[in-house]
């Protein structure tokens, strides 16, 4: 653990991006607090019909992972792709801090809806985004890391090589393919089930 957290110190990418995932998951989380009245019973009733439809089991758990990867896989394969161009590193950024607010939100809205009570619902229902946080920041290291390898061979004439750098690049780009696939896994089916028991 003291090598994982000596590292991240050293590498001021890596630590950037804790520190906006830090920052942005406190915004969304205070986000709920400027809503209006309205828009706060309208989280707690968006909700609140979640998680009795769980009760009743009346998820169609198959439609759920359909939805569910097709979201995650897109978001990643676009990240990836992105790491590609010279342009992507802000696009980048923004999903990353985006999935950070997200999170944030959800958890607040949770406690705004069920109070005290809520935190192991919240913890629960946060799982998969929390996976999601750890997946978006290693892609978008790599992704911004390969960005800025492209700048700098075209900008700083730096010699590299390309063919090793590339199939590493996507054997990760698969990893995190499949990374996307067992997060829709865990959100659509597992989730569900731990709900039903609190």
């Amino acid at each position: 653990m003291k090598k994982i957290t000596k590292e991240i110190k050293q590498n001021k990418l890596l630590l950037l991006l804790i520190i906006l995932a830090i920052i942005f998951i406190i915004i969304g989380a205070l986000f709920p607090a400027i809503l209006s009245e309205n828009n706060k019973d309208l989280i707690k009733s968006n909700i609140t019909e979640f998680i009795n439809k769980i009760d009743k089991k009346e998820i169609n758990y198959i439609q759920g992972l359909i939805s569910s990867s097709s979201n995650n896989i897109l978001i990643t394969i676009i990240s990836w792709t992105l790491g590609l161009s010279l342009i992507g590193i802000p696009i980048v950024l923004f999903i990353h801090i985006f999935k950070c607010f997200i999170t944030g939100f959800s958890i607040t809205s949770i406690f705004i809806t069920y109070g005290i009570k809520g935190s192991i619902i919240a913890f629960i229902y946060n799982i998969p985004n929390i996976l999601n946080i750890l997946g978006s920041w290693l892609l978008s290291y790599y992704a911004i890391s390969f960005s800025s390898t492209i700048y700098k061979c075209i900008f700083k004439k730096e010699m590299k090589n390309w063919h090793t750098i590339t199939r590493q690049y996507l054997k990760l780009g698969v990893f995190f393919i499949l990374y996307a696939i067992i997060i829709s896994i865990i959100e659509s089916c597992i989730i569900p089930n731990l709900l039903t028991l609190f």
